[in-house]
């Protein structure tokens, strides 16, 4: 600002005063300093990772045909998350799903600590391969895996059958095997004879395998002979011979038919 002054002598003189700084410019200035001090405090904990959990990887399942089998689900937490975690699955036509607990009871939620578990039963109708998306939610949390099935059968089949055996002699059939969907491993075979109309288990009469156990690979056939035993003392008028086919838990059966003469 410049003001017009006389010197004292007559003359003029111009003087300069500095203009005063506003307030509102030292307040700017204040909130300025404040708001880069909080930003370098509080930027860390905004872009920090935030608790979270995730879902265990998921071997592919292999499942016997038209049989129910499980797997169990792992959630993890991670970075300390705890809460209700829901687990959800999607599955294609031919195959059903449901999640239960360890008791076997319906169960969709897991209240998560460090880890939790929920286990996802699977029943095929038709063999082939599937994938089961499983979804793990929390508030706005989401996370998917894919889960693939494998559902592989062993067909039995045996020539002749059924068959007519005279009371006190002994015939062999033939059994086929022929492996479905990639299915494989060392089978071991087991019989059962029942008496007439299978009311009884028949302790006269024998059926033996051999050999007694075979290793079908992916895709492949086996063959066993099954010689069949009608015991003298046998009075039953028809047998049910039972095949049983095993490997691990997964049992696989075949009946056949016989008229004693």
């Amino acid at each position: 600002m410049r003001e017009l002054g006389y010197d004292g002598i007559g003359r003029s003189i111009h003087v300069n005063w500095k203009r005063p700084i506003p307030l509102w410019v030292f307040l700017i200035g204040i909130l300025t300093t404040a708001s880069a001090i909080a930003g370098v405090i509080l930027l860390p904990s905004v872009l920090s990772p935030k608790p979270d959990f995730a879902i265990s990887s998921m071997q592919p399942m292999y499942v016997q045909g038209s049989h129910i089998n499980t797997t169990v689900i792992t959630i993890q937490a991670v970075r300390d998350f705890t809460g209700i975690v829901t687990v959800t699955t999607s599955s294609p036509t031919g195959l059903t799903t449901s999640l239960r607990d360890s008791h076997g009871d319906p169960k969709d939620q897991i209240l998560l600590g460090n880890s939790g578990n929920i286990t996802l039963s699977v029943n095929d109708q038709t063999i082939g391969n599937f994938v089961v998306t499983v979804t793990a939610s929390s508030g706005a949390i989401h996370h998917t895996q894919s889960l693939q099935v494998i559902a592989q059968d062993l067909t039995m089949g045996a020539s002749p059958s059924p068959l007519a055996i005279t009371r006190g002699s002994s015939r062999t059939a033939e059994l086929d095997l022929s492996s479905v969907n990639g299915f494989s491993g060392n089978l071991s075979f087991a019989t059962r004879v029942y008496g007439s109309a299978s009311a009884y288990l028949d302790t006269l009469s024998s059926a033996s395998p051999n050999p007694t156990s075979i290793i079908l690979s992916p895709g492949g056939t086996g063959k066993i002979a099954l010689t069949i035993t009608v015991g003298p003392s046998d009075n039953s008028s028809s047998l049910s011979v039972q095949v049983f086919a095993l490997r691990q838990s997964w049992q696989f059966e075949l009946d056949i038919q016989v008229t004693v003469t």
